[in-house]
């Protein structure tokens, strides 16, 4: 037995392996009925395996929640299992599935069946077992006494992977991140209640305007080329039958100065995806219009975003805590808070409730600030523009400037503050530049002073890329990872901000945690903000503690200082500036189509009567 092992059977009366299978709706990952759950203590050796599905007994399974460690790989699955029996969240969950992935993500994959054939498990269940089972599972309704067995043996033997998953991955993290056992537990603690907080998130899903989604669903079609030539007059990049032209996009990145930046298709075609457009939309605001316009074609039937029985919406196969390599959670696709910003505006609240986005403001600044030390930084944030901040700190702009008397400089230091967090050098951003009139060497010089204000950050991000390709890793406070094969190169650019991300990550995480523990009700996470539901006569009170909980997070992670926005929405959201133009553009058209077609029907009756024909009219 390793001595973190030893470690944690001190710590805990039970440590009991489980593992579960249950019937999903569209999204994959949300529960709707529980098929089967089997779990082996490893102090006696103990199995237990129970079919639940044609059970009405909803008990616990025999175990204390406050004296169990549950091992779990993935536990948003298992945790979401618990939530479906009305069993509740267990405050004690060691996921493997995180922990694997805080060692590993670079060089493996992440799957149970990866992880034990790694571990060298005998004779473990192939893929094609797992995938037969997952469809019997999820694709029946109705099992004989044979086909129940069958799937608990099923179920038992992921549990036996897990077991020596368990314990292999004890010993690599003895190895690699030290012996302060009481420090790992805690963390991989934290970590395990973060995926049980995101199987309550999913379990919540997000409250949608059902009437508005399937009055888009019938009218888009009738109306979508108005829409588009509706913006086309400022774009120009569609023909008269709304067909891009890949021609003039190659005259608008051509203007821009782009064409040896652009990536280019292997027919020599420039890329028009979504990853494609976010290398750029921040800097170039004519990008960013094409990228909500290619957004609002590419996802219009919204429809496909899931809906399960209950009108709420669930991103398709789940949230991804830990998806990045930042630990930064990833919702997978077909999801209401992606790039088509405008959908947002399809969320409404449910009845005798209201929605509140609670939203870290620019918390980067502040965690640079505070990780590095650097008093400009925590400045900047502090001003709460820091774009302005730095300019009149550069000299630029008089000390009592603003954006609407400054909008120029401003916009000037937004690119530079902006292309530089992401790598870009001085000569690209020139590009950005030009319709300002600066030239290369005025940039790079602009650049340098913007480093030189900030040298304290710039010089400890350096460090912290050394340290990384010195010993081959980087670390959050709370012991999130990224660790480099020795095979693999390393991006400097991608390290210089990465420990900026990964501790915004950790704040958000930390601030889940502390939602949930409050029974306030998370609808969903994004980026750096936080989707609630609070009953009308409690919204109020409910943001009161939800904003505080957010700022312990901070406070808890990096200290304080963190601010939180908050906008209270007791209709539909409201998607900010263009993306809801482009919401009210379109219901504005389906408006004017309905009122179109119902003056046709009008002129029809009225002819029919005149010429004496009966019309019922339901």
């Amino acid at each position: 037995m390793s001595k973190f092992n030893a470690h944690i059977k001190k710590k805990f009366k039970k440590r009991v392996v489980v593992d579960t299978e249950f019937q999903t709706d569209d999204s994959g990952t949300y529960c709707t009925k529980a098929l089967c759950a089997v779990y082996k203590d490893l102090d006696t050796g103990q199995v237990l395996r129970i079919w639940d599905h044609d059970q009405n007994n909803l008990a616990q399974h025999h175990f204390d929640f406050e004296e169990t460690l549950f091992i779990c790989f993935t536990a948003t699955a298992e945790a979401g299992y618990f939530l479906k029996q009305l069993m509740g969240r267990p405050p004690y969950i060691f996921d493997c599935w995180t922990e694997y992935a805080k060692l590993y993500k670079n060089s493996r994959k992440l799957s149970l069946l990866a992880a034990a054939t790694a571990y060298a498990f005998p004779n473990p269940t192939s893929e094609e077992e797992k995938n037969y089972y997952r469809d019997k599972c999820i694709k029946q309704n109705t099992w004989t006494k044979e086909e129940q067995e069958a799937i608990l043996n099923y179920c038992e033997k992921d549990v036996l992977m897990n077991e020596h998953v368990f314990y292999k991955i004890l010993n690599d993290l003895e190895n690699t991140c030290g012996n302060d056992y009481e420090i790992l537990l805690e963390q991989a603690m934290a970590r395990g209640q973060v995926m049980a907080c995101y199987a309550k998130v999913t379990s919540n899903g997000v409250p949608m305007d059902i009437k508005k989604l399937h009055e888009f669903d019938t009218y888009w079609p009738l109306v979508r080329n108005t829409v588009i030539q509706n913006f086309n007059k400022e774009l120009n990049l569609w023909d008269e039958s709304c067909k891009f032209s890949n021609s003039k996009f190659y005259l608008l990145i051509k203007k821009l100065d782009l064409l040896s930046e652009w990536p280019t298709t292997p027919k020599g075609r420039l890329k028009t995806s979504k990853e494609t457009f976010e290398l750029f939309d921040d800097i170039y605001p004519e990008i960013k219009k094409i990228k909500r316009i290619f957004n609002l074609l590419n996802r219009t039937k919204l429809t496909e975003f899931n809906l399960s029985e209950d009108n709420r919406h669930r991103p398709r196969n789940g949230y991804r805590p830990f998806g990045t390599h930042t630990g930064r959670c990833a919702p997978t696709s077909k999801w209401v808070f992606g790039s088509a910003k405008w959908g947002r505006g399809f969320i409404k609240p449910s009845y005798g409730c209201a929605i509140a986005n609670l939203d870290f403001k620019s918390q980067e600044a502040l965690v640079a600030g505070k990780l590095s030390g650097d008093a400009n930084m925590l400045a900047a944030y502090a001003s709460g523009d820091i774009y302005m901040h730095t300019a009149i700190l550069a000299d630029m702009a008089p000390a009592d400037a603003t954006e609407e008397t400054h909008p120029e400089i401003r916009n000037i230091f937004k690119v530079i503050v902006l292309a530089s967090n992401f790598g870009q050098g001085a000569r690209g951003m020139t590009k950005g530049l030009k319709k300002f009139g600066k030239t290369y060497s005025e940039v790079a010089g602009l650049l340098m002073r913007y480093k030189e204000l900030y040298k304290t950050y710039f010089d400890w991000a350096a460090a912290r890329s050394n340290h990384a390709q010195v010993h081959g890793y980087i670390s959050t406070a709370l012991g999130w990872d990224r660790h480099f094969p020795y095979h693999i190169p390393i991006n400097p650019r991608s390290l210089m901000n990465w420990s900026v991300q990964a501790t915004a990550g950790e704040i958000l995480r930390n601030a889940l945690i502390r939602l949930c523990n409050a029974n306030i009700k998370v609808c969903a996470t994004v980026h750096d903000s936080v989707l609630i539901e609070c009953p009308l006569p409690e919204v109020q009170e409910q943001v009161r503690i939800a904003k505080q909980c957010m700022i312990d997070a901070g406070n808890y992670i990096i200290g304080d200082g963190i601010k939180v926005d908050v906008d209270i929405f007791y209709n539909n959201f409201k998607p900010k500036d263009h993306d809801q133009k482009i919401f009210n553009t379109i219901f504005e058209e389906i408006k004017k189509y309905k009122a179109d077609e119902n003056l046709k029907h009008g002129q029809v009756l009225s002819r029919n009567m005149v010429r004496g024909t009966n019309i019922n009219v339901i």
